[in-house]
């Protein structure tokens, strides 16, 4: 039987993905995902740590934002470092695909937008008798 590691998952980021470029010129973005589960009348929240390399860690850097919704792709690792003397160890996922649900920042600039428009035609509505030329 051959060995087959993949995961997919859909959630939302958990923090502004944190871009960084190694001396190797390799471009790395990581963050955190949260995906949802439901069951009877209960929810059940895991936390993820996901990475992302290359162009795509530059794409995932510049259009995402905590809270964007994502659905990714990619390959479950496992990574140990020692820090401090003490040897540390966590799973994470390397993300080889990205789709964006929902833009976190057109979203957020849409609101902004809106605001504006809304603020701005209360403006124009409110006319005083000082105004009226006549």
């Amino acid at each position: 039987m051959a060995d087959f590691n993949k995961v997919i998952l859909a959630g939302h980021l958990t923090k502004i993905p944190d871009v960084r470029t190694l001396q190797n010129n390799i471009t790395v973005a990581s963050s955190g995902i949260a995906v949802n589960r439901k069951y009877k009348d209960k929810e059940e929240v895991m936390f993820i740590d996901i990475v992302v390399y290359g162009k795509l860690a530059e794409t995932f850097g510049q259009y995402t934002a905590k809270g964007s919704a994502v659905l990714i792709e990619g390959r479950l690792s496992f990574r140990q470092w020692e820090q401090d003397g003490q040897k540390r160890s966590k799973h994470e996922v390397i993300v080889e695909s990205l789709r964006l649900l929902g833009n976190k920042l057109a979203d957020n600039n849409t609101t902004a937008d809106k605001k504006q428009t809304n603020t701005a035609e209360k403006e124009e509505r409110v006319i005083t008798d000082e105004d009226v030329p006549f």
